[in-house]
């Protein structure tokens, strides 16, 4: 018997309830098989349908070989609902079953927790009250330094751990910018509150456990960064990423750099006022900053002079007075356009002055730190300056990476950076942006996750568009891996017996008929919606889910939640169950929040209505310049972009009718492109093999 059907006997021995999967067990033997694979080679993809019970499988899979290997395990997933689902019963369960139970934390970014330095400097030396501030600002200030006040009482009282998620009350992003940190403006260990420090102690926890649970978020921000900062260094752990679907979406959002006039103009003052700062407290090491300090006073006004200098060129460019106008939102810049050869000089410059900036300020905060070790620096002095010094080096590093994507001439052989302007709101003042970032996330996940991590499992519910894994594949860097590192599971539900797809006979199309469909869709929503049941009706568009909420008969409006109107998603779920629970009936129509992450099992969804297939609408700059480059490779955007992304949320929306085997009921689609149009039958195809009915 091999260990991992141990594993499974003990964990069926200690859950009465439970018994192993087929599908289970050969999702477990196939992670752990390839965790067996020599460097560069442990990457196991594994499209898991629901009811497989993935958690258990990649646990079994991976939790030897972790252990074996002294690695730690970091399972990464998209929602705040799975990662707690996991810290709360799933990891506990798992670890009662093992031999020797295992150590296990929840991680999130230091974003996410309280610095008790900066805060007790905040409340200590609030900023000072300026006379251009009206009344309701100065207001504000007063709200946020009595709401300061009232959470480092409740954390030097034991009464809250520093979490902000852990807080019922809602902090204002503006107070929590004053109360929380990163590691450029932190003291770690000679800070005065380290000992107690909400972060460190969190560290520890996780220095000393064997599993961490963490986001998507913060493990690509901790990639963006090199790695090591927050999370072990890849080298040293074996990732899990569920709900793995999402990753290459997360990953361009991080791979992607902006330049924020505002944010730079404000951050040039800091550094301004650091530098003033400077020749007091770091008297310690005075020999060694005059070059420095030389260096600084040049390439600080040179900063304020190169941005001016590249806001005058956008002025004068008609697409800018657009986007300031709002005509339009998010143009694309183009490498061999006037308007970026215009800017390539000074982008150059103010490279330049960056690299020395991040450089010099690099080597103050170490300075700081080490007066601070030595006892050379006050405390007082040195937590006040730490942040700000920390604050300068982040925003010209960031500066410094936005430079080396936007500055990268294009070439033909190879997916070009994409440029863009947007209007954005900073500081509560509108600005425009440039922004700049690569066409795909591949090269970023492969370079700094694949071709490091000691292992990688990847999976979730839906990863194969039309049947295939490409797309998933090409999106996230996986091209040197063959087929035996892709696995697709058969599902455990009984799609015959347990659900019904529904295909009434609608006339009229919904890209080309529109109103007409509409007053079509409101039609069959009357003679399909059973009044006593729990019906979820889905939608792609938030004008068409109200006009057809409005164009429908009291009967059924008085049992609908519309998303968008007074409740919030979850809200809305936990009336709905409410309703169904006390025997009546409940109607959700919902947008995309409700056709991926919502999990309705048993009576409380036994009829999905998908209005109309969700082809994604390619809008945005980095997806345009993605199907301009197929099209210049000879390739079909639709064949390869549209299809195989409807095809996924296809599945997801029909998927959530049976989160059980024992779960029943129909789905009803109304759109008749899926019978009249070649695609529409070759993504029926690739839908589970449900009871097909026609009406």
């Amino acid at each position: 018997m091999s260990a991992i059907d141990t594993l499974f006997d003990r964990i069926e021995a200690s859950m009465p309830d439970f018994k192993a999967r087929p599908q289970q067990i050969q999702m477990s033997h196939f992670i752990h098989q390839t965790m067996q694979k020599p460097a560069q080679k442990r990457v196991a993809v594994v499209e898991a349908p629901t009811g497989v019970g993935k958690t258990l499988a990649y646990l079994t899979g991976t939790i030897q070989t972790a252990l074996q290997q002294n690695k730690t395990l970091v399972i990464s997933t998209a929602t705040v609902n799975l990662q707690q689902q996991l810290i709360q019963k799933d990891l506990p369960n798992f670890s009662a079953t093992l031999e020797h139970p295992i150590r296990f934390v929840q991680v999130k970014g230091r974003r996410r927790y309280l610095c008790p330095s900066k805060l007790t400097q905040f409340i200590q030396t609030p900023e000072q009250q300026s006379l251009e501030l009206d009344i309701d600002e100065k207001y504000q200030q007063a709200l946020h330094l009595a709401h300061g006040k009232q959470l480092l009482a409740d954390w030097d009282d034991d009464k809250w751990d520093g979490d902000r998620d852990s807080r019922s009350d809602r902090i204002d992003a503006d107070l929590w910018q004053h109360m929380s940190t990163d590691s450029e403006g932190c003291a770690a260990k000679s800070c005065s509150f380290y000992v107690r420090c909400p972060y460190y102690r969190l560290r520890k926890e996780m220095i000393a456990a064997q599993v961490v649970v963490a986001n998507h978020d913060l493990v690509l921000s901790d990639a963006d960064l090199g790695g090591g900062l927050v999370l072990p260094n890849p080298e040293e752990v074996l990732f899990v990423f569920d709900e793995a679907h999402n990753l290459p979406r997360k990953a361009l959002e991080h791979a992607a750099k902006a330049l924020n006039f505002i944010q730079l103009y404000q951050t040039t003052e800091t550094a301004d006022s650091v530098l003033k700062k400077i020749p007091s407290a770091l008297a310690f090491r005075q020999h060694d900053f005059a070059y420095m300090l030389s260096d600084l006073r040049r390439d600080l006004p040179a900063v304020i002079s190169h941005l001016q200098t590249i806001e005058t060129i956008l002025q004068s460019d008609g697409l800018v007075h657009d986007v300031l106008e709002k005509r339009i939102s998010e143009p694309r810049i183009f490498w061999d356009s006037p308007i970026v050869n215009a800017l390539i000089l000074p982008c150059q410059g103010l490279l330049q002055r960056a690299n020395s900036i991040y450089k010099h300020y690099s080597v103050l905060a170490k300075w700081i730190k080490e007066g601070l070790e030595k006892t050379l620096l006050s405390n007082k002095v040195g937590e006040a300056l730490l942040p700000q010094v920390g604050t300068v080096q982040n925003i010209f590093g960031y500066l410094i990476d936005f430079m080396g994507l936007f500055l990268e001439p294009d070439e033909d052989n190879r997916p070009p950076n994409v440029r863009w302007l947007s209007l954005e709101t900073f500081a509560k003042q509108q600005t425009l942006v440039i922004n700049a970032g690569p066409m795909t996330a591949a090269y970023f996940l492969d370079r700094s996750l694949w071709s490091r991590a000691y292992g990688v499992v990847l999976t979730s519910a839906t990863l194969r568009g039309m049947g295939l894994f490409q797309r998933f594949r090409l999106d996230s860097g996986l091209y040197r891996f063959d087929e035996s590192h892709f696995l697709a599971l058969a599902s455990p539900f009984d799609y015959q017996e347990q659900a019904t797809l529904n295909l009434p006979q609608m006339t009229f199309q919904p890209n080309t008929q529109q109103k007409e469909w509409q007053q079509e869709v409101v039609k069959q929503l009357i003679k399909t919606i059973s009044l006593e049941e729990a019906t979820l009706v889905l939608f792609t568009s938030r004008n068409v889910m109200e006009a057809v909420y409005r164009a429908c008969p009291t009967t059924i409006t008085a049992l609908t939640m519309v998303q968008g109107e007074s409740l919030s998603p979850k809200n809305m779920v936990l009336r709905h169950i409410k309703q169904i629970e006390a025997g009546k009936g409940s109607i959700i129509f919902g947008l995309d929040r409700f056709a991926e992450g919502v999990d309705l099992p048993g009576n409380l969804c036994t009829h999905v209505i998908i209005t109309k297939l969700p082809f994604p609408v390619f809008t945005r700059p980095i997806e345009q310049a993605k199907q301009e480059w197929i099209i210049k490779k000879g390739g079909e955007p639709f064949i390869a972009l549209s299809l195989p992304a409807v095809s996924v949320k296809l599945i997801q929306a029909c998927g959530r009718l049976l989160r059980k085997e024992t779960d029943k009921g129909r789905i009803t689609i109304l759109d008749k492109r899926l019978l009249t149009k070649a695609y529409g039958k070759q993504l029926l195809a690739h839908l589970p093999n449900y009871r097909l009915e026609q009406s």
